[in-house]
């Protein structure tokens, strides 16, 4: 299955044709170099650093934090345990489309907000990738609750996707270090995208939209997430609109959010928590906010609606 899929890798930057060496994929038509190691293959054109430099900075920043976190967990010991890194929902009275109840008491709300991002939709026997896949997690869920034919884990930290790589051995699952805005996956290469919790990072929104657009097959689902400055929802939707995605589900969850922040306050500050292992002696900024607990800009944004999390669902016709 791994091999049927590197057959639809393309040149993240021109979608050439890709012939391979021993260390690196090389496009044929645009002389892209891509490199290959013993802990992950990097989809990444470093010539866009030249190219779009402002852009590329601010990739960087989230590369440098991402890989920080990801030696501060391992570093602490509790690694293993911290494959998910999103706020999590609480059921609360709304309309609930999860088809499946986590069995899991570790990382639950995490999970619960996953199914509940994938509702109804189809995943047995589809092909999915995960967009800023992160640690990992949710693809070990999705493969858990669903058995999809194969799963693409795609994300722009080589530390996370070392760490799934390490973690997966042997799952079938191919994890890339690969940009949102510039997929390396052919036309029409899957049937769901998930991307949860990492959409605000990119530089050009409507650019990851047409990406998403382009590697879906017809009748495709983007399964998505995102915590939004309310005035930009309706922004976010014209441009998902523009990119040819229609919506089916446009659901503001952040009462949910709020209430998983709540409950996951107490393990993420405890000992074994992310918030008393990651931060100090790094340069990650304040990891409360980061992590949206209770009291932290973020939160309390989220708590007074100038921050909306949506939760949707979009298809390509």
């Amino acid at each position: 299955m791994r091999q049927h899929l590197h057959a639809r890798l393309v040149c993240s930057s021109c979608k050439g044709e890709l012939v391979q060496s021993e260390a690196s994929l090389q496009c044929c038509n645009c002389d892209a170099v891509y490199t290959i190691n013993d802990r992950y293959v990097s989809m990444l054109d470093l010539r866009e650093q030249a190219g779009h430099p402002s852009d590329w900075d601010r990739k960087e920043a989230e590369i440098r934090d991402y890989s920080e976190i990801s030696n501060s967990l391992t570093l602490s010991g509790i690694g293993r345990f911290a494959t998910f890194l999103n706020y999590g929902y609480v059921p609360h009275g709304s309309e609930q489309h999860a088809v499946i109840e986590p069995a899991d008491a570790w990382n639950r709300n995490s999970i619960k907000l996953l199914l509940e991002t994938v509702g109804k939709t189809a995943i047995r026997e589809r092909e999915v990738i995960d967009i800023g896949c992160g640690r990992g997690g949710n693809i070990a869920a999705l493969s858990k609750y669903f058995k999809p034919l194969s799963i693409v884990g795609l994300d722009i930290c080589p530390a996370n996707i070392a760490y799934c790589n390490a973690k997966s051995r042997g799952s079938g699952a191919l994890y890339l270090v690969g940009d949102a805005e510039n997929i390396p996956f052919a036309d029409e290469s899957f049937d769901v995208v998930l991307n949860i919790e990492s959409a605000h990072a990119y530089p050009n929104r409507s650019r990851f939209y047409e990406e998403v657009y382009r590697i879906m097959r017809a009748g495709g689902v983007f399964l998505y997430t995102e915590l939004m400055p309310g005035d930009q929802v309706a922004q976010n939707v014209r441009l998902l609109e523009e990119a040819g995605l229609s919506v089916i589900r446009n659901q503001d969850v952040t009462a949910n959010v709020l209430l998983s922040c709540d409950e996951n306050a107490k393990q993420r500050t405890g000992a074994q928590g992310i918030a008393g292992n990651v931060g100090a002696g790094t340069n990650i900024g304040d990891i409360n906010d980061f992590i949206a607990l209770p009291g932290s800009k973020k939160y309390e944004e989220m708590k007074a609606g100038t921050r909306q999390y949506r939760m949707m669902n979009l298809v390509k016709r």
